[in-house]
């Protein structure tokens, strides 16, 4: 082959180690990693073909069942005869034997009981009554202040009482009587009761109001020292 006709760059076998000497251990590393894929491609397990489903075949028969068998006959079980009617046993009267009649005893006389003699009872001395004890005096009264304070306490609650309109339209009246308590220190009355008196409960309501509104003195020096109860009337008209 002529030299002309080459490519440029390309040198002849016999000048390529001169020009570049690597190019021998460059080919034999390329050989070495080509041989070492190939082997490794040969060492890799094959994993098997998926196997094809089997398709099932069902086989059917056609089976002709015999015919049912004849139903059985019906028993009728025989009626019973009748119980015979029994016949009660005649019932046996005894009669009692006779009694002889006796004839009837002759009276005796009466007995005629007498009471005894009186015995002579001796009379009693009578004693004369003794002369009657004399009461012992009446003690003085001693005035309290109680009544005082309770008629004071009722006029103040009939200061503080205001009747409600509603009241006044309709004409309401009446009297209610009402319980509290008052401590000896005066002040506002505590445990507040309606026990008698008319039943509207308007009215109730008004006196009971009337009885919270109102401020009651310090008891007197005649008073007890605890609380006291005053029941009074609350008339409304």
């Amino acid at each position: 082959m002529n030299n002309s006709a080459m490519l440029p760059g390309y040198l002849p076998p016999e000048h390529r180690g001169d020009r570049n000497p690597h190019f021998k251990y460059a080919v034999l590393a390329a050989v070495l990693v080509e041989v070492g894929i190939v082997a490794g491609l040969l060492s890799m397990p094959r994993t098997p073909p998926a196997p094809k489903p089997v398709k099932k075949v069902v086989s059917v028969h056609m089976v002709t069942l015999p015919p049912p068998p004849p139903p059985a006959p019906k028993v009728i079980p025989p009626k019973p005869a009748p119980p015979r009617p029994t016949v009660p046993p005649r019932p046996v009267v005894h009669r009692p034997a006779p009694v002889p009649i006796q004839p009837p005893a002759p009276p005796q006389p009466p007995v005629v009981h007498r009471p005894p003699p009186p015995v002579p009872v001796p009379p009693i001395p009578v004693t004369p009554p003794s002369p009657p004890i004399p009461a012992p005096p009446a003690p003085a009264p001693v005035y309290s202040g109680i009544g005082a304070y309770g008629s004071g306490a009722r006029s103040l609650v009939k200061q503080n009482l205001r009747i409600p309109a509603i009241i006044k339209r309709l004409h309401l009246h009446g009297t209610v009587v009402v319980s509290f308590r008052v401590p000896p220190g005066g002040g506002k009355a505590f445990k507040m009761r309606v026990v008698g008196g008319t039943g509207n409960p308007l009215i109730r309501r008004a006196a009971l109001r009337a009885l919270s509104a109102t401020s009651f003195p310090v008891y007197t020096r005649t008073m007890p020292n605890k609380a006291l109860t005053f029941t009074v009337p609350i008339e409304i008209s």
